[in-house]
């Protein structure tokens, strides 16, 4: 079955779920679920409640929704379940819990459903996608995501962020603008490929522990390459639709999986709208790995998007709906915008949308 048969099947599979008004429910209540929060709110699905064997989370509240015991999915009228975890060996225990109930309970792979929901927009996205690499990429990540399993992704290559050549020209007037700074591996990467030449970096960090490690980074950095004392401005915050103050949840061990919430339960930390923030400064390069609140940060930064044009370097591998979105989100602003993808890990992150203006195409595939 090719590519464009099986997103038929599952276009047509979602959409009978859909019409027979299936209550539905979520397998999943940690990081991976969390992911998918504003997916499920993108693609509008009515949640009845969440579910998972962690005892220690049922009788529990997630988005509005309660936390059940698997033993009670079939106590609701015609449940259909979503797999939201990331484990293969996870997955297949889950599917075959829900097989065992009495009766047996429905069930997809969240990727399965969502990508379903969004098939139209896949092919329509795979249409914009400038070179046939992309084509070929954007299609395999997505099919891989479907099927569920342990997999390697041999598609991957090396320079995230900066894959194509028209990101790597150093240029003394630009000002970087990196959404998810992590602990500074992208202004360490950045320095190297800009050959040290910009203007300014702003680096937006929430983590604390994350801010520290950036911190102690861009000194180290601003000694090794003679940098002017303001030449990285880091800001600890994040980026989002608007400016506010919302809960952050952390990870430990410096992982780059903590992320904002909705609900009480973390610290709280600042969130800027890009378009406050940059209000009076033009900015020319903007990347974002933001564990799931990309589309957002792109809502809080129409502004300077319509008024900049700049280049992109957009995450898009945290859930489904993002994969499938953003770039149809960034095309209908019609301002111009040309669009490449590149994967640069043999795993399932760092999925990344390349949005541009300029037309130096060449030398892409």
């Amino acid at each position: 079955m090719d590519f464009e048969e099986k997103l038929s099947e599952l276009k047509a599979k979602t959409e009978e779920i859909c019409a027979k008004n299936c209550s539905m429910i979520v397998w999943g209540t940690g990081a991976a679920a969390a992911m998918y929060d504003k997916a499920f709110e993108t693609a509008k699905l009515n949640i009845c409640a969440y579910t998972s064997n962690d005892a220690g989370v049922w009788g529990g509240v997630k988005n509005n929704c309660p936390i059940i015991a698997p033993n009670e999915i079939t106590a609701f009228e015609n449940p259909f379940v979503l797999i939201c975890v990331k484990n293969p060996q996870f997955m297949s225990e889950i599917r075959a819990q829900l097989s065992e109930m009495k009766p047996s309970v429905k069930n997809m792979l969240v990727d399965e459903f969502m990508f379903g929901i969004w098939a139209d927009i896949i092919l329509h996205n795979i249409e914009r996608l400038e070179d046939d690499k992309s084509k070929k990429i954007y299609k395999s990540i997505i099919s891989k995501r479907i099927s569920g399993k342990d997999k390697m992704y041999e598609e991957f290559e090396e320079n995230g962020y900066f894959a194509l050549p028209m990101f790597q020209i150093p240029d003394e007037k630009e000002v970087f603008v990196d959404a998810g700074g992590f602990v500074g591996d992208t202004l360490e990467r950045y320095l190297f490929k800009k050959l040290g030449m910009f203007k300014e970096y702003y680096v937006f960090e929430p983590d604390k522990n994350n801010y520290q490690a950036l911190l102690a980074r861009t000194d180290r950095l601003k000694r090794e390459w003679n940098l002017q004392k303001d030449a990285v401005i880091p800001i600890f915050g994040g980026v989002g639709k608007e400016s506010s103050v919302l809960y952050f949840k952390e990870v430990e061990n410096g992982s780059s999986a903590s992320h904002y919430t909705s609900e009480p339960g973390g610290s709280e930390s600042k969130v800027y709208a890009l378009d406050d923030f940059f209000r009076d400064k033009k900015i020319g390069f903007l990347k974002a790995d933001i564990e799931s609140w990309e589309s957002d940060m792109l809502l809080g930064a129409i502004s300077i998007i319509k008024r900049d044009k700049p280049k992109m370097a957009i995450a898009i591998y945290h859930n489904a709906a993002d994969m499938c979105y953003i770039l149809d989100w960034i095309d209908k602003l019609n301002l111009g915008y040309k669009f490449s993808i590149r994967h640069h890990t043999p795993t399932e992150t760092d999925t990344t949308l390349y949005a541009y203006c300029d037309e130096l195409s060449q030398g892409m595939e």
